[in-house]
């Protein structure tokens, strides 16, 4: 990973329950480090659950703003603002589960979409592996491919170039330098992989890099800005397509949950795409390709090229990649729950 190298893979899952018996799964990120997801399972156990029970409402929006009303300032004076984001997110995802099985219907049939599916494209390539993943993906039907980039060893302009080799016609890639550079370095890079057309520059600089250096890089590129994973809330997204970003990448796990998303999706101008940002297990991931098919064909959603049992095997074969799309489950709720046998292998001691 661009933070280390992890032993295990992580993951959160949160299971709602109503006074009817109906139920919903949703994730919370915890991806990094190899124990996080122990941190936040504990912290919603003896914390926020609580406040959960015998809460009445119509939308999860209301339980979102009713938790932050009674615990943000807990989370504030101890530090911890940004994970009970990731809380709050994974919550409003799993009430969305709850809500749509206990009316019996689809994401997409709530939502009246034309398509119960949502466009893919192919992430978290790394160097050593471009010969063999860029072509295997391409029979998928996927014609976007996102590079990690940014490690010195393997050198920048090198691995776009390799890529752009072995991209078919009408194929794009995409950079990803996950926060890894200084503004002096970000414009030096962008300029040397400039002739290569990537699709955008995925954390050029540090999320929380001034405002005026992301404004001064957008100005010396041509080449598209990307972010939002490490984004929280719509007035910061918007701060951000104010400087200069032009794709922006909410993770359903990290921020807002499916409320959030859709939300930003409506306040964003014309001229910005949002293309949902995701790594982690097969809740989220199928959370986060609703959010793409809500959003329409100018959205592309992320699934991560390596190998995660997490992904494949927790809820069945339910995230199959054809002709570049993914279906949406077409049964009540907005994702399959987990299988029995496999949450009882994957399970954490501890938790």
């Amino acid at each position: 990973m661009a933070l280390g190298s992890m032993p295990t893979r992580p993951a959160l899952l949160v299971r709602i329950e109503d006074s009817a018996g109906c139920y919903g799964w949703g994730e919370v990120w915890a991806n990094f480090p190899a124990r996080a997801n122990i941190h936040k399972a504990h912290i919603i156990q003896d914390v926020v659950a609580d406040h959960l029970k015998d809460f009445t409402f119509n939308d999860p929006r209301e339980v979102q703003d009713a938790l932050r009303h009674k615990l943000s300032v807990f989370f504030l004076h101890v530090g911890q603002v940004q994970v009970f984001e990731h809380i709050l997110a994974g919550i409003d995802t799993a009430l969305w589960d709850l809500a749509l099985r206990s009316a019996g219907v689809s994401f997409a049939d709530f939502m009246g979409l034309p398509h119960a599916s949502a466009q893919s494209y192919a992430t978290s390539i790394n160097a050593c592996d471009l010969e063999r993943l860029i072509p295997e993906h391409a029979e998928l039907g996927q014609t976007y491919f996102k590079l990690k980039i940014g490690f010195e060893e393997h050198g920048n302009s090198e691995i776009v170039a390799r890529a752009a080799q072995l991209a078919a016609d009408g194929a794009r890639i995409m950079v990803d330098s996950n926060q890894s550079w200084t503004l002096d370095q970000a414009i030096e890079t962008l300029q040397q992989i400039e002739d290569y057309a990537p699709y955008f520059a995925e954390e050029s600089l540090r999320a929380d890099a001034p405002k005026a250096e992301w404004e001064a890089l957008a100005k010396t590129t041509v080449i598209p800005l990307a972010g939002g994973e490490n984004i929280y809330g719509i007035d910061e997204f918007m701060a951000m397509t104010n400087v200069g970003m032009r794709v922006l990448q909410p993770d359903v796990a990290k921020w807002g949950g499916v409320s959030g998303a859709l939300d930003l999706a409506k306040a964003v101008p014309d001229d910005v795409l949002i293309w949902p940002h995701f790594m982690g297990a097969a809740i989220g991931q199928m959370a986060s390709l609703a959010i793409s098919a809500a959003v329409g064909d100018a959205s592309f959603c992320e699934i991560d090229v390596n190998d995660n049992a997490l992904r494949t095997d927790l809820c069945g074969d339910v995230v199959v990649i054809k002709n570049g799309r993914v279906r949406l489950p077409s049964e009540a709720g907005l994702v399959v729950p987990p299988k029995p046998a496999a949450l009882k292998e994957f399970a954490e001691q501890g938790i």
